[in-house]
């Protein structure tokens, strides 16, 4: 295995559906950059440990033609603030890459996700994927959230919330008077996602997979909303508020900072940011793509990669 560059930084980003790496030097200069297969912090079993290991070795490889880095960030979904899977994912990317595990730090995807928009005391971020979440990181470090509890219990204007409540009003309306939840804009659009009109079809697609999959019925929702669907609508509008909430709660205990509302769901439908704007009284930047999360990441790293430096 080659030496570590002693001034290079990889940083990794993961997740559900798919991960991102990128090489950085010091200078800011992106060397490299691509994708890998998902994982997340839910490395359990030996299998999974053995599937990451795998992922982080085929990566050393492809890295290993431009620079060795010499060392790593890498933010990882699912990932608890004690969690113990820190010290595995360490261990693995140590073993792939070579690396002094001094010289990785492995956190949740939100700590990532925060410091690539704002330094630490800085501001406040409302995360809407799959679920949802607010996120302020103190000056001091300390992690402050609102929400983030899961599907089960909450995660209001997240994916799988707004899929949720779009399946929930349209049943309804079946009970009441079957047929005309199905004949409406929101039934037509979320019948040929299911694959037909039917209870069946609900029970099988959400009861038979996971939060992931009654997620992505969001989108069938956000096209409903689009043809003019009064019931899409106001769901989104609802999501917007959702959203704020996390924001607010936040802001009664760090105080009024500016706000980043962020994750793919938050771009469903412009109705989210408007409700969430109009709630929220504070700077608000919406964004889903254009945060170079990975590149944050690998310019953690270069920092951590200089001599001396124990933490970023």
């Amino acid at each position: 295995m080659p030496a570590p560059d002693a001034s290079l930084g990889l940083g990794i980003e993961t997740g559900g559906t798919g991960s991102r790496w990128c090489l950085s030097a010091p200078s800011g200069m992106i060397l490299a950059r691509g994708e890998m297969e998902p994982m997340t912090g839910h490395v359990f079993t030996q299998t999974e440990r053995d599937r990451v290991s795998g992922i982080f070795a085929r990566l050393a490889s492809e890295v290993d033609n431009i620079g060795h880095p010499a060392a790593i960030v890498a933010g990882v979904t699912g990932l608890g603030p004690e969690s113990v899977v820190r010290a595995v994912f360490s261990t693995m990317l140590g073993a792939a890459f070579g690396c002094s595990e001094a010289k990785i730090l492995v956190v949740d995807d939100m700590w990532l996700g925060y410091r690539a928009r704002f330094q630490p005391g800085e501001g406040i971020i409302v995360y809407s994927g799959t679920g949802s979440i607010g996120y302020h990181l103190s000056a001091d470090g300390d992690i402050i959230r609102a929400g983030g509890r899961g599907i089960l219990l909450d995660d209001g204007g997240s994916a799988a919330w707004i899929a949720a409540e779009a399946l929930r009003r349209l049943l309804r309306r079946e009970d009441e008077a079957p047929g005309s939840g199905w004949d409406s804009a929101l039934g037509r659009s979320l019948a040929q996602a299911l694959g037909e009109p039917s209870w069946d079809a609900v029970r099988t697609h959400v009861y038979g997979g996971d939060r992931g999959s009654l997620g992505l019925l969001a989108r069938a929702v956000a096209v409903a909303a689009e043809m003019g669907d009064g019931v899409a609508a106001e769901i989104f509008t609802q999501a917007g508020g959702e959203l704020a909430r996390l924001a607010l709660a936040l802001k009664m205990r760090v105080g009024a900072k500016p706000v980043a509302l962020c994750g793919r769901a938050a771009t469903l439908s412009p109705l989210i940011a408007q409700r969430f704007r109009a709630l929220v009284t504070l700077p608000v930047t919406l964004d889903a793509t254009q945060v170079d999360v990975p590149g944050c990441a690998a310019g953690l790293a270069c920092e951590l990669s200089r001599p001396g430096e124990k933490g970023i």
